[in-house]
C-alpha cells in the first residue's frame, strides 16, 4: 500500500487540512492517507490535549465517508521527530511505502528537523504551498525526493485559535462546522498561560492585529488593543504586564510621549526596525525593542519562526525573547545603538533587490518582452541567488561578469541601459565599482572598469 503520512498539530483542525486530504485522495500514487496528531511539538510549543485534537481529527474523517483516510496514534509511541516515527512505521509496515506530507513553511525550517536529508531521500516528500514559503517550494520541487503540490489556502490553526479566542472573526470561516461545538468551547475558554506577561498593544494595523492573533492563541493574556489614529484619545489605563509600540515609526515619539502621563507598566517595548530603545525616553520603565524581521501579511501563523531582533535594558530584552519565543518567533539580541546598522542591512540586502528587479524587467520590456514573461523569465535567476547566499560566502555565491571579470560584457551592459533603462545607468555603475571594491580587485584592474562603465561616444 502507498500511503501518504500527514502530520500535524491540528490544533484545530481546519478547512485547509481537508483540502490536504482531498487533495491527497485524487492522486495515483497515493492509496492511503494516515493522519498523524502531533503527540508533543517538535519545537516545544504548548498544544492541547492529545485526545481532543485526535477527536475533532476524527470528527473530520468521518465526515470525508471513506476507508482510505485513518487517525493513527504511532506519535505517541515515538520520539516525535518525524524521522523517527517513519522509521517505526516502515519496521511495523514492511509492505508498505510511505511518503511524507508537508507544507512549504517546513521546507524553510527543514534546518531544524532532526535528519532531515536522511528522512526526504527514504520517504520523499509531497510538498503544498504556504504563503510566503514559494522560493523554499521552487527549490525543493528540483529535487528527486520532492513532488510539488497545490498551494494552501493562506490559513492557520494560529489564525483559527486566535479567531475563537475573540479576535479575527473572519478567521472563523476555516473551521469545519461539524467541529464548532466542540471547538468554540475549547479555545475560547482556556486560561491565558501565567508564565508569559501580559500584554496591551497601541497600534492596531497589520503588525498590532498579527502580533495580537498570535500571543492570543499562544496563551499570552492580550488585555488589549488601542485601533485609534495616532491622535486618538488614549485608555484612561492600560493595565498589562508589557505596553507593545506597534505604531508608524515616525509615530513613535509623540505616542511615547502621549503614554507618559498614563499608569506605567514594568515594561514597554517598540516594533521599530530602525529605532532602538531610547525612542521610548519619556517613558520611566524598563524600554526595549521587539521587531520581527518577517514581512506581516494577513495570517498571524507566518510569524512563526520569524527571527526578531530585540534590544533594550537587560530586564526587557528577556522580556522580548520570551513574547518572541511564545509565537514561535527566533529572538536574536542586537546591541543597543546598533539598530539603524540591523535595520539597514535587511533594507540593502531585501528591499533593494526590488530595485534590482524592476531593472531587469524594464530592460526585458524595452526589447519587446511583456513584463510577466520577464518575470518569469528572471525568476529562476533570482531564487538561484538567494539560495546561494543562504549557504555560501557572498564571494562564492557571486557569479556573472564582476566575478570572472568580464569587462566586456560590462562594457556591453553599460550601452544597453544607456539605451533602454538609461535611469538605472547610474546605479549599475556603482554597483559594478562597489562590488569590485568588495573583491578587492587591483588598482589597475579597478581602473579598466572604470573605463568599461565610461559610456562610449558612438562613431559619426
Amino acid at each position: 500500500m502507498r500511503v501518504a503520512i500527514y502530520g500535524g498539530a491540528f490544533d484545530p483542525p481546519h478547512l485547509a487540512h481537508v483540502f490536504t486530504i482531498t487533495y491527497l485522495l485524487t492522486r495515483d500514487d497515493v492509496d492511503a492517507v494516515w493522519v498523524l496528531p502531533a503527540a508533543d511539538h517538535a519545537f516545544g510549543k504548548r498544544m492541547t490535549a492529545y485526545a481532543k485534537r485526535r477527536e475533532m481529527l476524527e470528527m473530520l474523517v468521518e465526515q470525508l465517508g471513506t476507508s482510505r483516510v485513518r487517525v493513527d496514534d504511532i506519535e505517541t509511541e515515538s520520539t516525535g521527530r518525524t524521522f523517527d516515527t517513519l522509521t517505526l512505521l516502515s519496521e511495523r509496515h514492511p509492505s508498505h511505502a510511505f511518503t511524507l506530507v508537508i507544507g512549504a513553511d517546513n521546507l524553510t525550517e527543514s534546518h531544524r528537523w532532526h535528519r532531515f536529508d536522511a528522512l526526504v531521500e527514504r520517504f520523499g516528500v509531497i510538498a503544498l504551498g504556504r504563503p510566503g514559503h514559494e522560493r523554499a517550494l521552487a527549490e525543493a520541487a528540483k529535487q528527486p525526493w520532492c513532488q510539488a503540490g497545490p498551494a494552501l489556502p493562506g490559513v492557520s490553526s494560529t489564525r483559527l485559535r486566535a479567531a475563537l479566542r475573540g479576535g479575527d472573526p473572519e478567521a472563523l470561516r476555516w473551521l469545519p462546522p461539524v467541529l464548532s461545538e466542540i471547538a468554540a468551547p475549547l479555545y475560547s475558554d482556556l486560561a491565558p498561560r501565567t508564565d508569559l506577561p501580559s500584554v496591551w498593544i497601541f497600534g492596531g494595523g497589520r503588525l498590532g492585529t498579527s502580533l495580537a492573533a498570535a500571543w492570543r492563541a499562544a496563551g499570552v493574556d492580550v488585555r488589549g488593543v488601542w485601533r485609534r489614529s495616532i491622535d486618538g484619545e488614549l485608555p484612561a489605563e492600560a493595565p498589562a504586564d508589557v505596553w507593545i509600540v506597534a505604531v508608524s515609526d515616525p509615530a513613535i515619539p509623540e505616542m511615547a510621549t502621549r503614554l507618559s502621563a498614563l499608569p506605567q507598566p514594568s515594561f514597554v517595548l517598540h516594533c521599530a526596525g530602525r529605532f532602538d530603545a531610547s525612542v521610548l525616553a519619556p517613558l520611566s520603565c524598563a524600554l526595549g525593542s521587539l521587531h520581527p524581521l518577517q514581512s506581516i501579511g494577513d495570517d498571524p501563523g507566518a510569524l512563526r519562526g520569524a527571527i526578531c531582533a530585540v534590544e533594550g535594558a537587560p530586564k526587557a530584552v528577556e522580556v522580548a525573547r520570551q513574547l518572541a519565543g511564545a509565537f514561535g518567533g527566533r529572538p536574536v539580541v542586537v546591541p543597543s545603538g546598533e539598530k539603524p546598522a540591523y535595520h539597514a542591512a535587511a533594507v540593502v540586502s531585501a528591499n533593494f533587490m526590488t530595485t534590482l528587479a524592476a531593472a531587469g524587467i524594464a530592460l526585458l520590456e524595452a526589447i519587446g518582452i511583456d513584463a510577466p514573461t520577464a518575470r518569469r523569465m528572471l525568476t529562476p535567476l533570482w531564487q538561484g541567488t538567494l539560495s546561494r547566499n543562504a549557504t555560501l560566502d557572498a564571494s562564492e555565491a557571486l557569479t556573472g561578469p564582476m566575478a570572472r571579470g568580464d569587462l566586456d560584457a560590462i562594457q556591453a551592459h553599460v550601452a544597453a541601459i544607456g539605451r533602454h533603462a538609461p535611469q538605472f545607468s547610474a546605479a549599475y555603475a556603482e554597483l559594478a565599482r562597489t562590488t569590485a571594491a568588495w573583491l578587492h580587485w587591483s588598482e589597475p584592474a579597478k581602473a579598466a572598469l572604470d573605463d568599461a562603465l565610461t559610456p562610449q561616444t558612438p562613431p559619426n
